[in-house]
């Protein structure tokens, strides 16, 4: 049995548009996590102008007795300095990594000593000193009495 030959027919092509929903979605994806990093970039680095404190002063073995104590702590790249009311103490110097935070300790025994009633320092820091070096002079500072503490922008001469 022979069969008849098939009509063919002729599908006309119809453009259809296409799927945009994918689409959008990835570029919601896209805009949220633009939108985090460029937050997360901003926090990242804090800028604080802070005071600048004279750090050229009058070298003395002790602070003077009597009236208004203005001490502060100055961290350099040295090592680290307590002074206070025109007198600046002997330089405490670095070890080879790290601060000598006993020898800072012991110091701060001794100004508290000769002036109970001081609770507040100022800690000046060289732009070059690691953020928790600052932190660790600050817990050595409330630890020995000192819990008003004040940061300094640098040392002016």
């Amino acid at each position: 049995m022979a069969f008849a030959p098939k009509k063919r027919i002729k599908h006309r092509e119809v453009w259809e548009d296409p799927e945009l929903v994918p689409f959008i979605d990835m570029l919601v994806v896209c805009c949220c996590f633009l939108l985090m990093s460029a937050s997360l970039l901003q926090t990242a680095v804090i800028e604080i102008s802070l005071p600048t404190a004279a750090g050229a002063g009058t070298t003395g073995a002790t602070p003077p007795q009597g009236g208004e104590l203005n001490l502060s702590l100055i961290i350099t790249d040295e090592g680290l300095r307590v002074g206070g009311a025109g007198a600046i103490l002997p330089l405490i110097p670095r070890k080879k990594d790290s601060f000598d935070w006993e020898k800072l300790t012991e110091t701060l025994k001794d100004v508290k000593k000769q002036y109970p009633d001081q609770e507040s320092v100022i800690i000046i820091a060289e732009p070059e000193i690691v953020y928790n070096d600052i932190i660790q002079a600050m817990d050595v500072c409330v630890m020995e009495g000192f819990p008003d503490i004040s940061l300094s922008g640098n040392i002016t001469q």
